[in-house]
């Protein structure tokens, strides 16, 4: 019985990662983590055995369970560029509701994976078929094995030990390493065991510490994040502040030859802070990086991927929104596409936006295939900046756009022809997506550089585009760690149309982002910036990735603990 249950999960073990990698593919790089593999796929075994005795059974359900998973992560990484995980589970609905704007491909070796799940869920299906017709003639024998083909009612214990037992190995090795969330994490650990390692249960310490146990400075920005000396401000003279984050415009079109400039606008703007941001995501998870930006918060404090709006956000927090409210400041959110995705309409409550702006409350919508154009959108910014002047109140739009979402195998518009080889009709769509965008931004940047009031404007991407495993690697480079890899890199800048400055920042976190924005608009810091600040100075970038030193000298204040410790607090 034990070789045959050795077998069989060996044998899902090589189906799943051959049908996750989309080719055959049975070592993980990494060889140690084959054992590893092993040892997840026998945990979902061992888990429905504690509630189901028959093996066949238990097999069934989880070669069946293993097909559908394995389909998943190779079409994640396909669209995405990373591996699925835990955080993808808990986003299913936002999942569907872009699904349908990706080519699904159908490689051979997923018709040979259904073949081989269909034979043996037959095959299966006739054993235990079989073996209930025994019973049902009062076999004695039969009648002594029934227990082995019902469900039970009762824990069995046997199961339940091998359970704990390979829970607690995966558990050790999982806290023993770092998640590997790169573009290779599949091939390097194995798909398999790559997921399991997402789990935040396998990950998460919680922090059990009392409010008052906790460091005095901590404490004070848990209780004063947003407090602003404000005897000293001339509100008159504030400025309007507008945020755009413009979906997946990212870096790539600087690593590939195009027979025509793809961004000429935003490459010639000058008189302005410009530079690179390092985002903690790939191909997706925009909501990480409005998180990281809005609240100043990280997700790189954490060991394994998480979605802040879906595991954390479930009361009013600090934000950004709050800060400019407390200047008196109209706030306003806005997203042409629907209120759920990502739990937006409940999540920018609880930042504290004034107003929500979502698909339907787009006045006037021009489409770029089945989303709303960026000219669209900075139309809509610029209507209602129009009616806020005119109720004499300053404004804060945090704004993200639409037009450049995933995927890019449809687009009938004029392309941009890159020079690369293999499959590049995906890459040359989104370059000619981005281009549109550079056209569109053009557009905003003309009307508010004639506008007599102080505007400033802060563009950024929330992260790179995913073209598939092979194109990745040729784009991004082959290079599985995060600092030597532009995967992370996309393109800001903040613009104050009353002023000329240039300013040229090589490195900054989505995190930090706020603080040169505030800087930029001769704004105060409230208490959470002016302690962000002092981290800033001396580490620029801050995120899963990196921690980026300013200059090789020993830091004299770097306080990670109390970021963390105020992290924990925040996310409580």
């Amino acid at each position: 019985m034990m070789l045959f249950l050795i077998f069989d999960i060996i044998i899902i073990y090589l189906f799943s990662q051959s049908i996750a990698s989309g080719k055959w593919s049975f070592m993980p790089r990494k060889r140690g983590y084959l054992f590893y593999n092993f040892l997840s796929v026998l945990l979902v075994y061992s888990f429905f055995g504690i509630f189901i005795i028959y093996h066949h059974i238990i097999i069934l359900i989880t070669i069946l369970l293993f097909y559908v998973l394995s389909l998943t992560m190779y079409y994640v990484h396909e669209f995405r560029g990373t591996n699925i995980s835990l955080s993808d589970v808990l986003s299913l609905n936002t999942a569907k509701e872009v699904a349908g704007g990706y080519e699904y491909k159908i490689k051979p070796i997923f018709v040979i994976g259904l073949i081989v799940v269909i034979e043996e869920c037959i095959r299966r299906i006739m054993i235990i078929r079989q073996m209930m017709a025994l019973y049902d003639s009062g076999s004695l024998h039969a009648r002594s094995m029934s227990h082995d083909i019902v469900l039970s009612l009762r824990i069995n214990f046997v199961p339940l030990v091998l359970f704990l037992i390979i829970l607690f190995l995966l558990y050790k090795k999982i806290n023993m390493s770092k998640y590997d969330y790169s573009l290779s994490a599949g091939e390097n650990e194995g798909y398999i065991y790559n997921f399991f390692s997402s789990i935040p249960i396998f990950h998460a310490k919680k922090n059990s510490e009392d409010i008052l146990s906790i460091d005095a400075e901590v404490r004070d920005l848990i209780e004063n994040a947003g407090a602003i000396d404000k005897k000293d401000i001339d509100k008159k003279s504030l400025p309007h502040v507008i945020v755009v984050m413009n979906e997946s415009f990212g870096s790539v079109h600087y690593a590939v030859d195009t027979d025509v400039e793809v961004t000429p606008y935003y490459d010639s703007l000058q008189g302005l802070t410009k530079g690179n941001l390092y985002v903690n995501t790939f191909g997706g998870g925009t909501a990480n990086t409005e998180f990281e930006f809005l609240t100043s918060m990280t997700i790189g404090n954490y060991d394994f991927p998480v979605m802040p709006y879906n595991n954390f956000v479930k009361r009013d927090k600090y934000s950004l929104a709050r800060y400019f409210k407390s200047l008196d400041y109209k706030t306003i959110a806005m997203h042409p596409y629907t209120a759920t995705n990502y739990h937006r309409d409940l999540v920018y409550k609880m930042f504290g936006f004034d107003e929500l702006l979502f698909f339907n409350d787009f006045r006037e919508k021009k489409y770029i295939r089945d989303f709303v154009s960026d000219e669209s959108f900075y139309e809509e910014i610029i209507r209602r900046y129009k009616e806020n002047v005119i109720n004499g109140k300053k404004l804060f739009l945090f704004g993200i756009t639409m037009q450049n979402h995933s995927g890019y195998s449809h687009f009938d518009g004029e392309m941009v022809k890159s020079k690369i080889a293999g499959e590049k009709e995906s890459i040359d769509s989104y370059l000619s997506l981005i281009k549109i965008s550079d056209d569109a931004l053009k557009t905003l940047m003309d009307y508010f550089e004639k506008e007599d009031e102080r505007v400033v404007i802060l563009f950024f991407g929330d992260h790179n585009a995913s073209f598939g495993t092979v194109q990745n690697k040729l784009l991004y480079g082959e290079s599985t760690d995060y600092e030597f890899t532009n995967a992370y890199k996309v393109p800001f800048f903040i613009y104050d149309n009353k002023s000329s400055d240039d300013d040229y920042i090589d490195s900054i976190s989505a995190n930090f982002l706020s603080i040169e924005l505030l800087k930029k608009a001769n704004l105060p810091y409230d208490k959470l910036h002016d302690f962000l600040s002092k981290i800033y100075d001396e580490y620029p970038t801050y995120n899963y990735h990196k921690r980026k030193n300013r200059n090789t000298k020993k830091t004299s204040y770097i306080p990670y603990d109390l970021y963390m410790q105020y992290e924990k607090e925040y996310l409580r």
